[in-house]
C-alpha cells in the first residue's frame, strides 16, 4: 500500500504532545535506560494507571538493574504479584542478569541489540532508544498502530507480517529527523493512542475525550471506519476452565506448590491441585471465579486439615501466613489466602 502525505503530521503531532501530552509520569523524570525500559516492560497489557501504582514500589526494592540480576526470581515475582502476564517478570529478571553479564551492567544504545534480550520486542527495543538515548527508531504498539491505521486507512490485516511491516516502514518514514524532536514525538504517538485515538470511543467521537488535531486529514474518520480500523481479527475464544484448590493446613501452616514454568500462572506458588493419599476429611470452600484475558476459571477450594504433614514432593513447601507475603502468587491466591482463617470449623 502507498501511504499519502497527511501535511505536517510529525510536527502537528510534537506540537500536540508539548501542549496536551502526558508530562508528569514517574518514569519520565529520571530517562535513564533502567527506569525507561522497566516502565515499558510493564506497561506492556497493562494500563498505565495500574503502573502508576507499582512502579514506584518495585523501584524501592530494585533501584538497580544489579539488584534486580542478583535477586531471585520468586523475589521479582512476589513484586510483580497482581500485574499479570508473569512471563514479563520472569523475562526481566533474565535480562537484568544478562545485561550484568554480558553489557557490565549498561544497556546497550542500538535498538537491534536491545531486541535481542528477553522479553524486549522491536517496539520495547525502540523506546528504550529514543527515550534513554536519543536514538533515531520507531515505535509501533497496540496504540501506535491505531493511530497510524486510522489517520491513513490502513485496513489490512496486521497479524499478517506483509502489512505488519508496512505499516513498520510508514512508521519509520515519519520519524523526525531532530535529535531534540524525537522524545516529544515518541511520546505524543503513545499519549495519542492512550488518550484520544482510544479503540472505543476516540476523540472524534466522543468530545470529552479532548479535540483531535488529525480530524480532517483522518482517513477512517472521513470514511466512517472508525470501527473497522484496524482490521479486528478473529478474537480467540474464551476457554472455560474449572479448578481444585486442596487447601492443606497443619497447625499453623498451608502446603503450596510451585507451578511448571509452562502454562497458566508458570512458576507462581499455589495450592496443590489432587490431594493424592490425603485420608482426612475435606470442607467444600465456597466457589469462585476469575477471569483471564482468554480464561473464565471457576476455582473450586478443598480444605484439608491434617493430623500429621504429608511427604513433600519436589515443588511442595509448608508455609505459615506470614511468609506467603515474600512469594510470587497469582491474584486470587493473594485475596483468598488474605482471608484464610487456618482455625478448624467448630473449634
Amino acid at each position: 500500500m502507498k501511504f499519502s502525505e497527511v501535511k505536517n503530521f510529525t510536527q502537528d503531532l510534537i506540537d500536540w504532545q508539548k501542549k496536551s501530552g502526558r508530562h508528569d509520569l514517574p518514569w519520565q523524570k529520571n530517562r535513564i535506560a533502567y527506569r525507561v525500559w522497566l516502565s515499558e516492560i510493564m506497561l506492556q497489557q497493562t494500563q498505565v494507571s495500574t503502573v502508576l501504582n507499582r512502579y514506584d514500589e518495585f523501584l524501592k526494592i530494585f533501584p538497580t538493574v544489579e539488584c534486580l540480576g542478583a535477586a531471585t526470581v520468586d523475589q521479582v515475582l512476589a513484586q510483580w504479584s497482581g500485574m499479570g502476564y508473569y512471563t514479563r517478570a520472569r523475562n526481566l529478571h533474565r535480562c537484568a542478569q544478562v545485561v550484568m553479564a554480558e553489557y557490565d551492567g549498561v544497556f546497550p544504545s542500538d535498538p537491534k541489540v536491545l531486541e535481542s534480550l528477553p522479553g524486549i520486542g522491536r517496539s520495547t527495543a525502540a523506546a528504550i532508544a529514543v527515550f534513554a538515548y536519543g536514538k533515531r527508531a520507531a515505535i509501533l504498539d497496540g496504540n501506535v498502530k491505531r493511530v497510524l491505521a486510522r489517520i491513513w486507512g490502513f485496513d489490512q490485516d496486521l497479524s499478517k507480517a506483509l502489512h505488519a511491516n508496512q505499516l513498520w516502514a510508514h512508521a519509520e518514514n515519519l520519524l523526525p529527523h531532530k535529535k531534540t524532536d524525537l522524545i516529544a514525538y515518541t511520546q505524543g504517538l503513545m499519549d495519542f493512542g492512550a488518550t484520544h485515538c482510544t479503540q472505543y470511543q476516540p476523540a472524534c467521537i466522543d468530545p470529552q475525550n479532548g479535540s483531535c488535531p488529525f480530524k480532517k486529514s483522518c482517513v477512517a474518520h472521513l470514511s466512517e471506519r472508525i470501527n473497522q480500523i484496524p482490521l479486528k481479527v478473529k478474537k480467540v475464544k474464551v476457554e472455560k476452565i474449572d479448578m481444585t484448590w486442596w487447601v492443606m493446613i497443619h497447625q499453623d501452616q498451608v502446603l503450596l506448590e510451585k507451578r511448571p514454568e509452562k502454562g497458566i500462572w508458570a512458576g507462581l506458588w499455589c495450592f496443590p491441585e489432587s490431594q493424592e493419599s490425603v485420608k482426612e476429611p475435606s470442607q467444600v470452600m465456597p466457589a469462585f471465579k476469575h477471569v483471564l484475558t482468554h480464561r473464565q476459571m471457576t476455582i473450586k477450594p478443598m480444605k484439608v486439615h491434617l493430623k500429621k504433614r504429608v511427604r513433600l514432593q519436589e515443588n511442595q513447601q509448608w508455609f505459615s501466613l506470614n511468609d506467603v507475603a515474600g512469594l510470587g502468587l497469582p491474584k486470587p491466591m493473594s485475596l483468598f489466602l488474605k482471608n484464610l482463617d487456618l482455625v478448624r470449623d467448630g473449634e
